[in-house]
Parts: structure tokens; C-alpha cells; sequence
């Protein structure tokens, strides 16, 4: 199958569903092209050994990357990070409905919710359905950290959310709290998935308890018994 793969940020930012997602789709015999930004977060300045500029291929581990251009932003500015997810969204619409092949599917990654909406756009021009992954509910967190908390933008981006759900073939959601939500607000259930984001479990396993450690973290007589 060939996957084209949209996520803003991506290898060697930190991210979660990057590098390691994409290689093993390739492993599994699939063809896979990721469409991302230049990178820049957290701090909002590009990485060194890049600029901006209107594309960049390279190829890692394997995996073709595309690279287009965005406005590096990621502080508490809003019109700043609303530029950051804007650009991304206008250059992968425009750059990606032009220059890649038709794939068989598309992947977007959500957060930002604009990922989501370029793959609706990318999947209409070249008629092919497109997987929405939600990680963070929008505009719910937006709005309960305090970035946006005008209600008229709220609902625009509410309206833009239902819109992302409606053109998208299948969303996956990390909790059956997610899923509930999204069917409260009118995706059909059938339309949902919950795949639950993974971990490393040996690394994370229960450990003895650590008297040093619980006293520097003042952890002591902290909590107790239900």
C-alpha cells in the first residue's frame, strides 16, 4: 500500500508517531512518503542545518520526507502559532496536491488540527481516503490551557473539527473517553477506532520504593491510603 504520511512535526523534532511509526510501515512491505515541516519545535527556531525554504527532500532511515515551508512559531503568541499552523496547512495543501503521486491512503496526525484538514483537502484533489489520528481533542484543550478562549473562535474551530470528521474515512482516538466524545458530537460510532498509544512496558515497570528519591521530590507523607 502506498501511505502518505502528514504530520508537522517530525524527526529530529520530538514527537511520538515519527521516524519509528514510519519505518515500521515500511518494514511491513507498505511504501510510505511523510509530509512534514521544516523543523522547529518546542522552541520555535528552525534546527541547525536547515532554512526555510519552498521544499526539501531527504531520506531517512529509508523513509522519503518532503519537507515545505511553515512560519517557525511555538511560543504564547497566539498570532504566532496561529501562522505556524496556518503556513503548514496552506504549503502542504497547495505543494502536496501538485508534486506527490496519487497514494492509497493518507495519514494525518492531529495535533494540530490543520493536519487533519490538509489531508481533507489533499484527499479530495486526488479522490483517495485519508486516516485521521486525534491525540489532542480540539478545541477542548486549546481552550482549557488558556491559549484561546474567545468563544466566536472556539466555534470556528469547532465548525473546522466536524468538517476534519466528516471527510475523514476512518479516526483513530488513545481512549474510549475520546470516542464517546466524538460520538456525543455526532461521528458515527463505526467510523471510530481506539488504538491505544504504546510504551516501552520493561522500561516502565513498578520499581521498589525509594526513600532519597521520594524526599527530594517531597513525596514523603505526601499520600495516602484510599
Amino acid at each position: 500500500m502506498n501511505i502518505l504520511l502528514i504530520t508537522q512535526w517530525f524527526t529530529p523534532e520530538p514527537d511520538f508517531k515519527g521516524l519509528p511509526f514510519a519505518r515500521e510501515l515500511l518494514r511491513r512491505g507498505h511504501d510510505v512518503q511523510v509530509i512534514t515541516g521544516f523543523p522547529n519545535y518546542p522552541g520555535g527556531r528552525v534546527y541547525p542545518g536547515y532554512r526555510i525554504r519552498w521544499r526539501r527532500r531527504e531520506v531517512m532511515d529509508g523513509v522519503p520526507v518532503l519537507r515545505v515551508p511553515l512560519y517557525p512559531s511555538h511560543d504564547q503568541s497566539k498570532s504566532g502559532r496561529a501562522a505556524n499552523y496556518l503556513s503548514f496547512f496552506t504549503s502542504a495543501s497547495v505543494l502536496v496536491s501538485m508534486m506527490t503521486r496519487k497514494p492509497d491512503v493518507i495519514y494525518a496526525y492531529h495535533p494540530p488540527l490543520t493536519t487533519g484538514l490538509a489531508a481533507a483537502v489533499i484527499g479530495g484533489v486526488k479522490r483517495v481516503p485519508f486516516v485521521l489520528d486525534i491525540q489532542d481533542m480540539w478545541p477542548d484543550t486549546i481552550a482549557a490551557t488558556g491559549m484561546l478562549l474567545n468563544p466566536g473562535t472556539l466555534r470556528t474551530i469547532e465548525k473546522a473539527c466536524r468538517f476534519a470528521y466528516r471527510r475523514a474515512s476512518v479516526i483513530t482516538v488513545l481512549s474510549p473517553g475520546f470516542r464517546d466524545l466524538l460520538i456525543e458530537r455526532g461521528v458515527p460510532a463505526g467510523k471510530i477506532r481506539v488504538v491505544y498509544n504504546w510504551t516501552e512496558e520493561t522500561a516502565h515497570s513498578p520499581r521498589p520504593r525509594n526513600p532519597q528519591i521520594a524526599q527530594s521530590y517531597i513525596l514523603v507523607n505526601t499520600f495516602s491510603p484510599c
